[in-house]
Parts: C-alpha cells; sequence; structure tokens
C-alpha cells in the first residue's frame, strides 16, 4: 500500500512540474487534468493544443482533414535553435528570435518570385497534390499552376506588411477571387468583413484551422521586423503598422495545432532562404512572449 501511495505521488508532482515548465496558466488546472498524460506532454515542443470545440463557433467551415501531426521534431531543427535559451519570455525572447531570424535568412524570395519563379516560389512551399500545383491559403483548394492566384498579404500591406513582403514566410498563395474579401481587416474571431475585423472560417470558402495558420503568420512577422507590434484591439490605425487581435491569436494558435502543411511549407521556406518560423517548430513561444492575455494563455 505504501509503495501505490509512493507511486502515485510521484507521478502526480511529475505532472505538475511538467506543467509548470510549459509557462502557462494552473489557475483552470484540475487534478484529473494533472493525472491525465495527454494533458501534460508537449508538442514541438510546448504546451499540449486543446482539442477544437466546434460548439464555441459560430458555424465556422469545417476541414476535410485537419489532423495534426504531432511528430517528433527532427535533430535538425532542435539544433536550429540551440541558441534560445528555453526559460526566456517577453521582450527577452522575441528579441532573441529576432536576432535567430535575422542571422539565418540569407535572402528573400521576392514578392514578384513567390508567383513567377517555379524554382523559387509558392510550387516549393505551398505545393499541391500533383507537379505544379499549388494549395491555396484559406480555402485549401488545389489550383493548376499559377494562373488565378495572387498573393495575400497576410499581415496587410497599409498597415506595415510591404515591410516583409519579399519574405516567403508571410505572403500566401490565394485565389484571386476569395482574396478580396478581407481588405486590411485585423483577424478577429466570429466576424466576416469590414473594419471591425475577418475571420476565415466566417467565409463559405474557408477552412476553420487556416486561423491556425494566420495565427502563427502574424507572430511571425513580429519577429522579422520588430517595428510590427501585434494589439490586442479589433482594429487600429493603418500608421500604427500594428495587426491583431491579439487575444484571438493566441486562442487560434493553441486551439489549431500545427498541421503537416505548416511543416511543409516551413521547410520549404527554409531551403529558400535559410530561416524557418519558430512559431510552427515552437507554438509556445507565442504564449511566452504574448502571454497573460486571455484565460488561456
Amino acid at each position: 500500500m505504501k509503495s501505490k501511495r509512493t507511486s502515485l505521488l510521484f507521478t502526480l508532482c511529475a505532472a505538475m512540474a511538467a506543467v509548470t515548465l510549459t509557462g502557462c496558466d494552473l489557475q483552470n488546472l484540475t487534478l484529473d487534468k494533472i493525472l491525465d498524460p495527454l494533458n501534460i506532454l508537449p508538442i514541438h515542443g510546448g504546451e499540449k493544443i486543446p482539442e477544437t470545440d466546434d460548439d464555441d463557433d459560430p458555424d465556422p467551415t469545417p476541414d476535410p482533414d485537419p489532423t495534426p501531426d504531432p511528430g517528433p521534431v527532427d535533430d535538425h531543427v532542435v539544433q536550429y535553435y540551440s541558441s534560445i535559451n528555453s526559460s526566456s519570455s517577453g521582450t527577452t525572447l522575441l528579441n532573441a528570435l529576432h536576432s535567430l531570424n535575422s542571422t539565418k535568412r540569407t535572402r528573400t524570395v521576392g514578392y514578384k518570385a513567390m508567383l513567377n519563379s517555379p524554382a523559387n516560389g509558392y510550387y516549393k512551399t505551398d505545393p499541391g497534390t500533383s507537379a505544379y500545383t499549388i494549395t491555396t491559403f484559406y480555402s485549401g483548394k488545389v489550383n493548376a499552376g499559377t494562373s488565378g492566384l495572387n498573393r495575400e498579404h497576410v499581415w496587410p500591406d497599409s498597415r506595415g506588411g510591404n515591410k516583409v513582403e519579399n519574405d516567403i514566410h508571410m505572403p500566401r498563395p490565394t485565389l484571386e477571387k476569395e482574396n478580396g474579401s478581407r481588405g486590411n481587416s485585423f483577424y478577429v474571431e466570429g466576424k466576416c468583413s469590414g473594419s471591425g475585423g475577418w475571420d476565415p472560417a466566417m467565409e463559405n470558402f474557408g477552412l476553420e484551422s487556416y486561423r491556425g495558420d494566420s495565427a502563427r503568420i502574424i507572430f511571425y512577422c513580429a519577429i522579422a521586423d520588430t517595428s510590427l507590434k501585434i494589439v490586442d484591439k479589433e482594429d487600429d490605425n493603418v500608421s500604427n503598422n500594428t495587426m491583431g487581435k491579439l487575444s484571438d491569436l493566441l486562442k487560434w494558435n493553441l486551439k489549431y495545432p500545427v498541421l503537416e502543411r505548416e511543416k511543409t511549407r516551413n521547410t520549404g521556406a527554409e531551403g529558400l532562404q535559410g530561416n524557418r518560423n519558430p512559431f510552427i517548430d515552437h507554438p509556445e513561444y507565442a504564449c511566452k512572449i504574448w502571454g497573460n492575455t486571455n484565460a488561456t494563455t
């Protein structure tokens, strides 16, 4: 009997330590969650991402196959982040990632070349199901060639996106007929269009899981160019070079795990430019930098 109690105590302590190391809020942690290993194991080196709860969303478009790929990170990726102190947070971590990105990024693809250069553009980062096809952002459709496509400024051009538009980690291939629906709106959950924000899941063509992709691209832009800031607002003056809504982006980052398409894009972009999006490899970095913004982070 004593042995069983000792074993239980050891398990409980180990679980608490693992949760604490993620840097996230313990306020809502319950005993059953502590004892369930699925709620404490990290994904891609960080905290466990909660499962999608469709009841919280105002009828978003479901993905045909939103299966995450939480496989092990390879040795190359581990080495890539070897200079990053895992215990750092806030501005310290943001600046460290900025420095790493600036060192690793030896070139940028260029805004025009993303669509016009088969060897150096979206065919490498957003491949479709066969040669010379491209998977489109937001809708996940497969497009033959580049006809009918344009480049979506995930961080809008008028809000400072021009500072990072030559970096293939930011602009994404979208269908021309779908691209105009957002304008330069902030990402705001449940909003469809206009100055009040925009949510890809609210469009009839948008897949819900692209909320997660969008959030991690916005986080990347803020470390690629530190003059770009993320704010917890639904809109802001365009001259401020800001994007949001921070609390929704953090929520999406946790709620929608990294999928295989993001890992493929990250590897392709590194091959073209030398640098990776750290928030695809380590989604928990967002919580460490901009945490304590909502109840989850």
